[in-house]
């Protein structure tokens, strides 16, 4: 108790003079601190939306799926190729379009002024792909028939080159691999009973193999394949 009662009630006045020597560093480091905290914020955010995108990138090619008057009519009894402009992707989930499946992904295809429906078989499904020229004619829009396609004597492929995966796989490495608005070809058959769809668009044992052809114009187009999990060839 050595200070006087007048020390003990004097008020802490600010030195002035140490601020204005101190002030510069102080802003700058205020100012490092508030630009690090934003760009921190803006990777986070960018991370975020990328991730956003990845994931709902099979979800958007489904949005422009035909309604069903405007499906064709252009599949005859046969197997065939149809060669199309690829304006939607339909999976098992896509119940709000026209026709949907839930065991298979329909590929809607523009030809000839309608819609044809390429059916894909996704469960129990085993897949691959290879680099092979387009089989057949030259492409060119409209269905062609009687194009067989073998995998083993035609593309050089085995049972043992398959990925075997769930029906979310077999989706996603369909959806994957195509793009809307691209031109692709589809070895398939139809029964006649719907000429709107054609379908076996995998390894059939008794009769000619179905296939999806990526990029069949180019000098490198990739076949999209598929057979079921008890299939061996």
């Amino acid at each position: 108790m050595n200070k006087s009662y007048n020390q003990l009630k004097k008020p802490a006045f600010i030195n002035f003079k140490r601020w204005e020597k101190r002030k510069h560093w102080i802003l700058t480091f205020l100012l490092i601190f508030l630009i690090g905290c934003d760009d921190s914020t803006s990777d986070k955010s960018d991370a975020g939306d990328d991730a956003g995108n990845n994931v709902n990138s099979c979800d958007i090619k489904a949005e422009n799926c035909a309604t069903e008057d405007q499906f064709g009519s252009l599949f005859t009894k046969t197997n065939g190729r149809a060669d199309g402009t690829l304006i939607a992707i339909v999976r098992p989930q896509d119940q709000d379009c026209a026709l949907p499946n839930s065991s298979h992904v329909t590929l809607q295809l523009s030809i000839s002024g309608g819609i044809q429906r390429l059916v894909v078989s996704a469960v129990d499904i085993s897949y691959t792909s290879v680099h092979h020229s387009l089989l057949g004619p030259a492409f060119e829009k409209g269905w062609h028939e009687d194009q067989d396609i073998d995998y083993w004597n035609d593309l050089g492929v085995h049972s043992t080159d398959f990925t075997t995966g769930t029906i979310l796989d077999v989706i996603d490495f369909i959806c994957e691999n195509l793009e809307i608005g691209q031109e692709i070809s589809v070895f398939a058959y139809s029964d006649g009973s719907k000429p709107s769809s054609a379908h076996q668009i995998h390894r059939n044992d008794d009769y000619p193999d179905g296939a999806i052809v990526v990029n069949p114009t180019s000098d490198d187009p990739i076949y999209l394949l598929f057979r079921y999990s008890n299939q061996v060839f």
